[in-house]
C-alpha cells in the first residue's frame, strides 16, 4: 500500500483512476506483479515490446554498451559507430530512396521534427492529416488530432492544419500548392485498425507529386513487424518521402527516427544550422538495444510468425457478441460497438490475469496487440478466456 500511495502522490497521473498495476519484472509475453503473479501481456507497451520483454540478446547488448559509455553529443556531431550500424541495417531493409536517418527520442518528437522539416524543405506551412489519427501528445502532434473536444483545452494549437477523411479520394482536392506535407498513418491504429487502401495511397502519392509536397508516413505504432510486414507501407508500392519510426525501434528503450533521403534530412544542417537538436536522440544505449532487437526480429522470423498468430486469433475470436474483427498482423481490433462491453471485458480480463486495452477513437473495440513472439498456447488461452467471459455475460 505504501508504494501505491507514493505512486499516486509523487507521479503525475493521466487519469483520475489510474490502473496502478505494479510491475516487478517482465519476460517474453508475461508481466509479473509485485506478488509474482503472472499476467499475459496483450498490449506490449502499445506496440513497443514486439520481440517480447527482456530478450537476452537485447539485455546483453545494453550491458556491453553500458560498459563502454552511456552518452555523448548525439545530434549528428559526435561519431557513434552504433548509430550508423543501426542506420545501415534499417536502410538496407527499405527502398533505395531511404539512405539517411535522423534520430530522436519519441514518436511525438519525431512528428514535430517532420513538421519542421517539411516547412523548411518546401517553404510552405500548411499540413494536411487524416481525421481520427493519433500522432502524439506534444503541442505539434496534438495539432494533428481532429477531435475538437479532446484538444480544446490546449488551444491555440499550431495554425495551418487541414483534416481530410482517410480513404476518401474526393478529399484529396484539399492538397494544393500551399501544402507542405501530408502526414498520415498507413493503418490508423487508434481509430480501431482502419487500413488505408492501396488505391487511395497511390492516388495520395500522385497528388503530393503533382503539388510538390512531401508525403510522410507515420509508422510509429505499425513498424517493425507489427502488421505482418516490416512496415505497413511495404504491402503496397507507395513509397513516402519521410518514414517516421519509433516505439518498437528501441526494443524497450526510447528511440525514434525520421528516415528519408540524405538531401532532405540535411535541410536541418543549413540556413540555419542546428535546425533540429535532440539531446538524447540516438543515445548509444538506445541504439545498441535497437540494433540487437532488429536482428532478433529478422533472425527469429517474427514477421512470418506474426501473420500466423494473427490468423489464429481471427479464427478463434468468433462469437455472437463480436461484430467484427479487424486485424493488420497482430494489431487487432475486436469490435463490439459498445464501450460499456469493452471496459467490462478489460476489467474481467484483468481479473483473469490478462492485460488488454481499448482504442482512443474506437471506444467499442478491444485492443489486442501482444508481442510478436506470442505462442499458440497463449493465443488459445486468451481466446478461450475472452469467449468464456462473453458467454457468461450473454447468459446473465
Amino acid at each position: 500500500m505504501y508504494i501505491r500511495r507514493q505512486f499516486l502522490e509523487l507521479i503525475g497521473n493521466t487519469s483520475e483512476i489510474p490502473q496502478s498495476f505494479q510491475v516487478k519484472s517482465a519476460k517474453k509475453c508475461t508481466i509479473y506483479n509485485e506478488h509474482d503473479l503472472a499476467y499475459l501481456d496483450l498490449i506490449s507497451g502499445f506496440c513497443v515490446a514486439n520481440i517480447g520483454h527482456s530478450h537476452p540478446k537485447v539485455i546483453e547488448a545494453i550491458e556491453q554498451q553500458a560498459g563502454l559509455y552511456l552518452h555523448s553529443n548525439v545530434y549528428g556531431e559526435h561519431v557513434h559507430s552504433i548509430q550508423f550500424r543501426l542506420a545501415e541495417l534499417i536502410c538496407q531493409l527499405l527502398p533505395s530512396r531511404f539512405n539517411c536517418l535522423y534520430y530522436l527520442s519519441s514518436g511525438s518528437e519525431a512528428i514535430d521534427a517532420s513538421i519542421k522539416l517539411a516547412r523548411k524543405a518546401t517553404g510552405r506551412s500548411e499540413i494536411i492529416t487524416c481525421r481520427n489519427a493519433y500522432h502524439g501528445s506534444t503541442l505539434g502532434a496534438e495539432s494533428l488530432r481532429s477531435d475538437t473536444v479532446e484538444r480544446a483545452a490546449f488551444r491555440p494549437l499550431i495554425p495551418g492544419i487541414k483534416f481530410i477523411e482517410a480513404n476518401d479520394e474526393q478529399d484529396l482536392m484539399y492538397i494544393t500548392d500551399k501544402t507542405a506535407a501530408v502526414i498520415t498513418e498507413v493503418v490508423q491504429a487508434e481509430a480501431g485498425v482502419v487500413s488505408l487502401s492501396h488505391e487511395y495511397l497511390s492516388k495520395l502519392r500522385t497528388k503530393c507529386d503533382q503539388h510538390k509536397c512531401l508525403l510522410i508516413f507515420d509508422e510509429i505504432q505499425t513498424g517493425f513487424g507489427r502488421t505482418g510486414s516490416l512496415f505497413a507501407f511495404q504491402k503496397s508500392d507507395v513509397i513516402p518521402d519521410i518514414l517516421i519510426i519509433g516505439k518498437a525501434l528501441g526494443a524497450g528503450l526510447p528511440l525514434s527516427a525520421l528516415v528519408g533521403n540524405r538531401e532532405l534530412i540535411y535541410q536541418f544542417s543549413q540556413r540555419p544550422s542546428l535546425g533540429y537538436i535532440s539531446t538524447f536522440g540516438g543515445n548509444a544505449l538506445c541504439c545498441a538495444a535497437a540494433l540487437a532487437g532488429l536482428k532478433v526480429l529478422l533472425e527469429e522470423d517474427l514477421i512470418q510468425r506474426c501473420n500466423e498468430s494473427a490468423q489464429l486469433f481471427v479464427r478463434q475470436l468468433v462469437h455472437s457478441s463480436i461484430q467484427e474483427v479487424r486485424a493488420e498482423g497482430l494489431l487487432i481490433a475486436v469490435d463490439f460497438k459498445s464501450s460499456k462491453t469493452v471496459w467490462s471485458l478489460i476489467l474481467d480480463l484483468y481479473q483473469s490475469k490478462i492485460l488488454a486495452e481499448s482504442f482512443l477513437f474506437s471506444h467499442g473495440s478491444l485492443r489486442i496487440s501482444p508481442p510478436l513472439i506470442i505462442s499458440k498456447d497463449e493465443i488459445s488461452k486468451a481466446s478461450v478466456v475472452l469467449l468464456d467471459l462473453l458467454d457468461r455475460s450473454h447468459s446473465s
